[in-house]
């Protein structure tokens, strides 16, 4: 009766634990390189175009997805907020914002006295068009609009500031001696909520767009509050939050919450159900257990500030990890799906990923030691490995539970408290497996170790000789292995029992790939030819050697699509000609960047996007998601090829789930981040002047996009320079110039996110001007000096002859300067593209179109000289 007890009980949890073989949470690191830069982190903030503002001890950390910028302020901030499009700021030295210096580099700008040591201001709400600034004594009201600034104190009988929380558009604020208050038209007011029990409030969260808030208490308890009503959400795992010690919460969607804690990462909770969903931690890919601070930004992404930087989670991105389950060794190289079973080949061997179950005694689940995220959070070290610097102590009688496959035999009853996923080696699989199929209802693992048939955590040899590729055919239904030893072995199945065939002994070349067509050809690609094996009525008829063009020392891989016959190597593609009965050259598929094939597909890098030679398959599994990875070693279709198992560069195995698709990504704008001149920085505006002198001069555009460095491309077109955009990059968003000749260009912008969807054009008004000797003005003021020099020239030759040649220069020098500003005039009015030796003559035509006005202005003068003389 037990034993069924037990059974019963265990297929409960594994029903309510299932969910955690659906993978973890898609995580992305960024750790800033400046070594200014102390990771300890009090508050972050995300601004009104997407950038995210971090409160840090060496001031105003300033990221836009590539860019981090340092602001540095007089002291330590330890909170930031936002207000349309400005930045506010608070911490050790009072309060501010973040504005454009006159060095054009964004700078801190005070808005208060520097504050006395027990008046630091440490949190900071925006609501309503004014900013909450909350020290332990006082809270400062900054109204934006007006710039001005007001102060509400607290008296003896409500002792200091403990807290501020926005809830619903309210203001509160906690008091050490009356509680939570509310702010009423300036004014400390008894407030209408109240957690149950007294408990003091932790943290509060209001959901954008919803009448609902979530707010934490210091006793680990979370509520949600409605205006009309607070409700206590049951959390399952309610052990996990009492023993890690909340630190501060936030809403990611309607279905989701997430906590983060002092020493047990972040826990995501389904607040309906109080149901578990994910906890991400050391043990699922984050770098620590110990969280500072919380921000889910406009795209469900929830940003954890810890000590080695910042991790974004994305619980809505249709990929979830694998790797980070415990018991995988070796570098990845191939995942399967076999029969629900999820096997992962590395280069130590075959890996399994394994239910295992998990046991307490009655006297430890009396001690209140574990449940089944407690369990995971923890892990083989234990939960409180992660306890740093002695700040905080467990709770007593935190006994780990005891592991095993079955009941524990001890004196007291085991119960089975949860169920956890590792990996688990394949046993007689210790070498290389580089590739997984499906043959006659088995898995079959190929590698160094040979060919292994494989059921469940066993196997057994199929052939022990290491081998390169196999494939199992469909048409003659046998098994094709090219081995190390340059061999291709057959082998048959009977009964289960695998027998080898010996059809192609004579056939001795390094086959790196095979495949079938529809037609029931077998090709197998070799480096320097392809054989076709024609077969007739399951049997081979014929073996033909078909030479490759430009063969290499690359591997060669290949593929049929319809009636087609395809094959890669070197960068470029080749279709066979029935006709010709040889392979050639096929433009019509881009050159790829990289390529592979596995699992019976294709699949290919264009230098853009992922991509595979069927339209219907790019289209059904919304290939363009895989943007996200520099670098993919292996794809494989998984779960009926509504999905894809991706091992990255990084020896990453992801899954990706096309039906899983996240709702549309919100786009965050494009704007114009930095203009840069040769030894100083312009204002970013949407019109630049700059002179001639500037040699070189840059605009760096962003768009705050927070998927992965490969996520959006940039394009770029300079009017009145080229009349083309420059091709898709993710590099062009910084635009270069050298040298710019004089006049007025626009610079226009456009980017491409993963989905190939274009975005508006930024443009930026740019205007070259000449230097000041070259403009029009200084010319105008040289005909005005030298005009009047010849007038007192003029006056003094008739006054003595001696002056008289002196004249006659000063007038030919104010003729010349004439023609010169005249020029000037012409040219700033048309601009003329063309050669040095066009322009020379456009030159000469302007003087000669002026030459008529000098003569006339050079006889004036003369004239007017010699009257001078004649009435001396």
């Amino acid at each position: 009766m037990r034993l069924h007890l037990l059974f019963f009980t265990a297929l409960i949890l594994f029903g309510n634990t299932l969910r955690a073989q659906q993978g973890n949470y898609f995580l992305t690191h960024y750790t800033p390189s400046d070594e200014r830069i102390d990771y300890v982190t009090y508050g972050m903030a995300q601004g009104q175009r997407g950038i995210i503002y971090v409160a840090n001890k060496s001031g105003v950390l300033e990221f836009d997805g590539r860019n981090w910028n340092l602001i540095t302020t007089p002291g330590p901030i330890y909170t930031v907020s936002t207000v349309g499009a400005e930045v506010f700021v608070a911490g050790y030295n009072g309060f501010g914002k973040l504005v454009w210096g006159n060095d054009n580099i964004k700078s801190y700008q005070s808005l208060s006295d520097p504050l006395p040591g027990a008046s630091r201001i440490f949190s900071s709400v925006a609501v309503n068009g004014n900013v909450y600034f909350l020290a332990e004594q006082q809270l400062h009201v900054y109204a934006v609009a007006s710039g001005k600034a007001e102060v509400i104190k607290v008296n003896d009988a409500q002792g200091a500031f403990t807290g501020l929380y926005e809830i619903l558009g309210i203001l509160y604020v906690n008091t050490e001696k009356q509680g939570l208050l509310k702010i009423d038209q300036g004014k400390l007011v008894p407030a209408n909520l109240r957690l149950p029990a007294g408990q003091i409030v932790s943290f509060a969260s209001s959901l954008s767009g919803k009448n609902k808030s979530l707010i934490g208490s210091e006793e680990g308890n979370l509520f949600i509050y409605d205006e009309s009503s607070i409700k206590e959400i049951i959390v399952k795992d309610k052990a996990f939050l009492e023993s890690n010690v909340i630190v501060s919460g936030t809403w990611v969607s309607e279905a989701l919450i997430a906590i983060g804690t002092l020493r047990g990462g972040v826990i995501f909770i389904q607040p309906q159900t109080g149901e578990t969903q994910e906890i991400t931690n050391f043990y699922t890919g984050l770098p620590d257990n110990e969280v500072y601070s919380l921000l889910c930004d406009r795209n469900q992404g929830v940003w954890v500030a810890h000590d080695y930087g910042f991790t974004r989670v994305a619980p809505y991105l249709p990929f979830r990890s694998y790797n980070h389950y415990s018991g995988l060794s070796g570098n990845l190289l191939c995942a399967s799906t076999h029969n629900g079973q999820i096997y992962a080949g590395t280069t130590l061997g075959l890996f399994s990923l394994t239910r295992e179950a998990v046991y307490e005694s009655l006297t430890e689940k009396s001690a209140g030691a574990s449940t089944p995220a407690l369990e995971q959070a923890k892990g083989k070290k234990g939960l409180f490995s992660f306890l740093k610097k002695g700040k905080h102590k467990p709770k007593e009688n935190t006994k780990a539970p005891t592991i095993a496959k079955g009941p524990v035999k001890s004196k007291s009853k085991p119960t089975l408290q949860s169920i956890r996923y590792v990996y688990k080696r394949v046993e007689g699989i210790d070498g290389k497996v580089s590739q997984l199929i499906e043959g006659n209802g088995k898995l079959l693992a190929a590698g160094i170790s040979g060919v292994m048939e494989v059921d469940g955590l066993k196997s057994k040899a199929i052939t022990r000789e290491p081998v390169r590729s196999v494939f199992l055919s469909p048409s003659i239904h046998q098994l094709l292995a090219s081995t190390l030893n340059e061999e291709i072995k057959t082998f048959s199945s009977n009964g289960g029992k695998w027998t080898e065939t010996h059809l192609l002994d004579t056939l001795h070349d390094y086959v790196s790939y095979i495949f079938e067509d529809r037609i029931q050809n077998i090709w197998l690609c070799s480096r320097t030819k392809i054989y076709k094996l024609e077969t007739v009525d399951n049997e081979i008829s014929n073996l033909e050697s078909i030479p490759f063009p430009n063969p290499s020392i690359d591997e060669t891989i290949g593929m049929a699509y319809g009636s087609e016959v395809y094959i890669a190597a070197s960068g470029t593609f080749n279709r066979f000609n029935v006709t010709k009965n040889k392979f050639e050259k096929h433009d019509s598929v881009p050159g790829p960047k990289k390529y592979f094939a596995s699992a019976g597909y294709f699949w290919f890098y264009d230098g853009h996007r992922w991509r595979t030679v069927d339209p219907r398959m790019q289209a059904a599994l919304k290939l363009e998601w895989l943007g996200l990875f520099q670098n993919i070693r292996f794809l494989a279709p998984a779960d009926k090829e509504n999905g894809l198992w991706v091992i990255t560069a990084a020896n990453e195995l992801y899954k990706f789930s096309s039906s899983k698709v996240a709702t549309e990504q919100l786009r965050y704008p494009l704007f114009l981040r930095e203009v840069r001149a040769q030894e100083s920085k312009l204002t970013p505006a949407r019109s630049v002047t700059v002179s001639q002198l500037e040699n070189t001069l840059s605009f760096e555009f962003i768009q705050p996009d927070y998927l992965g460095m490969r996520a959006v491309e940039y394009r770029y077109m300079v009017r009145g320079l080229n009349k083309t955009w420059t091709s898709w990059s993710t590099g062009n968003n910084i635009v270069n110039f050298s040298y710019l000749p004089t006049g007025k260009y626009k610079v226009e912008v456009q980017t491409r996110d993963l989905m190939g969807k274009v975005s508006e054009v930024e443009q930026i008004d740019l205007r070259v001007e000449p230097p000041y000797w070259k403009q029009s003005w200084f010319y105008a003021s040289e005909l005005i000096f030298f005009g009047l020099l010849v007038f007192i020239s003029i006056r003094m030759s008739a006054w003595n002859t001696k002056y008289r040649y002196v004249s006659r220069l000063l007038s030919l020098l104010t003729v010349i300067m004439l023609i010169q500003f005249i020029q000037t005039v012409v040219s700033s009015q048309i601009t003329f593209k063309s050669t040095p030796v066009f322009e020379f003559f456009i030159q000469v035509i302007i003087a000669l179109l002026v030459l008529p006005i000098e003569g006339y202005l050079r006889r004036v003068m003369m004239s007017s000289s010699e009257a001078q003389l004649k009435r001396v």
